[in-house]
């Protein structure tokens, strides 16, 4: 039988503290990255747990490598994984898409002082362009993947939908999409596709993980000149920024003061 939510979640907190026993590290940020920070989970949808570590000081003197990944458990419940503080960094200094997703994550199972020295810099980081080629190759695959006849598993659906209104959101306010389905389609989706996109979001709620539907022309359409829109804002924009690893490294060298 399947926990309750209550002790998943209990269960997520202690897992947390089992991983930094085990592994010699500390914690600094956890939060839930997919369908259920979101916000179109199904009754059966597992938890994705991600969640950022710092390890000893001496750790990151040393010469030979140390993995900046650990992959702490993967099952029909849990999926719980997290990055190196330095890994976060590092990619941040890319713009990676998925720092700014995890930090806006409306469910959030662990944070500190020092994850909150990693958002007080992750606007000045955001590159609009990298942001936009990311969710308009997930919209893409997505597409290609999951068009293939006239019905779709609605699961899909909806990961279909989302990066197309996250691209919409970046072209509109200039900054990360929010997590929250709800809150990007309230923005970002006509009035007149709602109707459509509701029906999908009762139907994918109250089934199971693999429930199929029939698709919508009207939201096909949307997909699909979101895709065109994007493409075309992205061959004029120019970016203006350039980063530099300057406070990068200060809030890494502020954070490992704590471990020495």
């Amino acid at each position: 039988m399947r926990p309750t939510k209550i002790e998943i979640i209990e269960s997520i907190k202690q897992k947390l503290s089992d991983i930094e026993q085990k592994e010699n590290v500390r914690i600094i940020y956890a939060c839930e990255s997919g369908s259920r920070a979101w916000g179109f989970e199904s009754e059966d949808s597992d938890y994705d747990v991600r969640f950022v570590y710092v390890r000893n000081a001496q750790d990151y003197l040393r010469l030979e490598e140390k993995r900046d990944v650990i992959e702490a458990e993967l099952n029909e419940v849990y999926d719980i994984n997290g990055w190196d503080i330095q890994k976060l960094l590092r990619l941040l200094m890319k713009s990676n898409p998925t720092i700014f997703e995890w930090a806006a994550s409306p469910i959030v199972y662990r944070t500190s002082e020092d994850w909150e020295k990693v958002k007080a810099i992750l606007s000045e980081y955001f590159q609009l362009d990298k942001s936009m080629y990311h969710y308009l190759s997930m919209l893409k695959n997505n597409v290609r993947n999951y068009f293939c006849s006239d019905d779709i598993i609605l699961k899909k659906y909806l990961y279909i939908l989302r990066p197309a209104l996250a691209l919409e959101w970046i072209m509109q306010h200039k900054c990360p999409p929010p997590m929250k389905f709800s809150e990007l389609a309230e923005n970002c989706l006509p009035s007149e596709l709602m109707p459509s996109v509701e029906r999908i979001l009762e139907a994918k709620k109250s089934a199971d993980e693999k429930a199929k539907g029939h698709r919508a022309e009207d939201i096909d359409y949307f997909v699909q000149t979101k895709i065109l829109d994007s493409q075309a804002y992205l061959q004029s924009y120019k970016r203006e920024n350039s980063l530099t690893w300057e406070k990068l490294n200060e809030v890494f060298l502020s954070i490992l003061k704590k471990e020495l």
